[in-house]
């Protein structure tokens, strides 16, 4: 259940015509829903599993692992719990209101369906990039104390990349959460069907659509921190339309016109 939330002025009850007029803005609406992927038992554990993987695998690295693990190597393995959870974070603050049956509360306090839908996909890539940033952070020292020759081999260039796949994946929770409208249905479809993609490529007939749109191959290469050829940056754009844009619009579309009960 979500966590007693105090009212802001413009919706408390007695408040002023003027008060209501002024609905509030996309910063506090952001603020807001980012407060609220905590605020959920389901949320906060979320976090906690995040960052808890996040922690074992650096730390794993910086004890047992090769004297010649880089800051790029702490990174790479640990996006992996990131791109897990993550995602599944950002299906659930979309999910949640009608499993939570707080979607009534939202859309009356704000009518603006559409400005909610991108206050929510706003705080999803703002929590990605915090998270990559703390991540950053915490492997940086990892790498200090590791030893390594050579371990500052990470480029802004790599960090944007990085950053880049980061927020795609929750981007993409945050669609399939606006698509299906259903906690478990969003989740099974955002595993599964990237394997049914990657079992289509074993078939001759299915193996070039497949190598454009299999999230698991396209994007692959925003992790590698190899140069990326205009052939891959094309294949990223079109996984890109059809798991992240495709769903964000047509889950726009079908929420906004969603019957609130």
């Amino acid at each position: 259940m979500s966590a007693q939330t105090a009212l802001p002025a413009w919706a408390a009850p007695g408040a002023t015509q003027d008060l209501k007029v002024n609905r509030p803005s996309m910063l506090t609406l952001t603020r807001i829903e980012l407060r609220k992927m905590a605020d959920t038992r389901a949320g906060r554990w979320l976090l906690i599993i995040t960052a808890g993987l996040v922690a074992l695998v650096i730390g794993a690295m910086a004890i047992w692992g090769d004297d010649d693990s880089t800051l790029l190597t702490y990174v790479q393995l640990a996006a992996f719990p990131i791109t897990v959870f993550g995602p599944v974070l950002g299906i659930m603050t979309v999910t949640s209101e009608w499993s939570q049956r707080t979607a009534l509360t939202t859309f009356t306090l704000v009518p603006q369906r559409g400005k909610v839908i991108a206050a929510k996909l706003l705080a999803a890539l703002v929590l990605s990039v915090i998270t990559m940033a703390v991540t950053l952070a915490v492997a940086a020292v990892a790498t200090l104390f590791s030893g390594a020759r050579d371990p500052w081999d990470v480029t802004a260039v790599v960090v944007a990349e990085l950053v880049l796949f980061v927020a795609i994946n929750f981007a993409i929770g945050v669609g399939f959460g606006l698509l299906f409208g259903n906690t478990p249905v969003a989740i099974v479809c955002f595993f599964a069907l990237p394997i049914v993609f990657s079992l289509a490529s074993m078939f001759s007939a299915l193996q070039t659509p497949s190598e454009w749109l299999n999230p698991n191959a396209t994007l692959e290469v925003l992790i590698n921190a190899e140069g990326i050829s205009g052939q891959e940056w094309a294949k990223v754009l079109a996984t890109v339309a059809l798991w992240m844009v495709a769903p964000l619009v047509i889950g726009a579309v079908r929420t906004v016109r969603r019957e609130v009960k």
